[in-house]
């Protein structure tokens, strides 16, 4: 029987956010707001998804030396009414894949950097209707000079899904292509809090 999650996005990331933080006492959770994108699902095009991203870091730094984020995790979740259009109308009613997730950077080096990614399989129902991912390995940053170092989730991304159709149990490939929505005013899209530098 298929395991289901009947948590919202923000609680059930929560979850894994917390569930993967490292043990080191000198470590950081670092944490995005709920963010909007538009990604592209197959027979609906452009839809409007919820985004929550986390990383563990150090407490501060001194300059030049390494910002690792490690134990990156998240969770992406569609509306009630993407949800009756791909599963119930359409019939997909599971979704996995991998990935990269852009991250970019103020006052460390490179100014950017790819996260791996991977999505465990999970099946959807009107109470759980998100997916989670999970960092395949640390992404490590330069500090820059006295001051502090902040991060945020790049745009836009693709992510290599597989839809499960209910009809016939199969997997099917999926470029999910996601950008940015555009709001007014501008989300925020930073990992909070900063990294102190020294």
């Amino acid at each position: 029987m298929r395991a289901r999650r009947a948590l919202t996005l923000t609680v059930a990331t929560a979850a894994v956010l917390i569930g993967t933080s490292a043990p080191a006492a000198a470590a950081t959770d670092y944490r995005t707001s709920t963010i909007t994108y538009n990604c592209t699902f197959p027979g609906v095009g452009a839809q409007p998804v919820t985004a929550v991203a986390g990383f563990t870091g150090p407490d501060a730094v001194a300059s030049g030396e390494a910002i690792t984020a490690g134990f990156f995790s998240g969770g992406i979740a569609v509306s009630p009414d993407l949800y009756q259009l791909m599963a119930v109308s359409l019939g997909y009613d599971g979704v996995r894949g991998s990935g990269t997730l852009p991250i970019t950077a103020v006052n460390a080096f490179p100014a950017a950097a790819n996260a791996g990614v991977v999505i465990p399989a999970v099946f959807w129902d009107s109470f759980n209707r998100a997916f989670y991912f999970s960092g395949t390995g640390p992404v490590t940053f330069t500090a820059g000079p006295p001051g502090a170092a902040s991060f945020r989730l790049g745009t836009p991304f693709s992510l290599a899904i597989e839809f499960h159709r209910r009809q016939n149990g199969t997997w099917m490939p999926w470029t999910m292509a996601c950008t940015l929505r555009v709001t007014t005013p501008g989300q925020y899209t930073y990992f909070s809090p900063s990294v102190p530098v020294s």
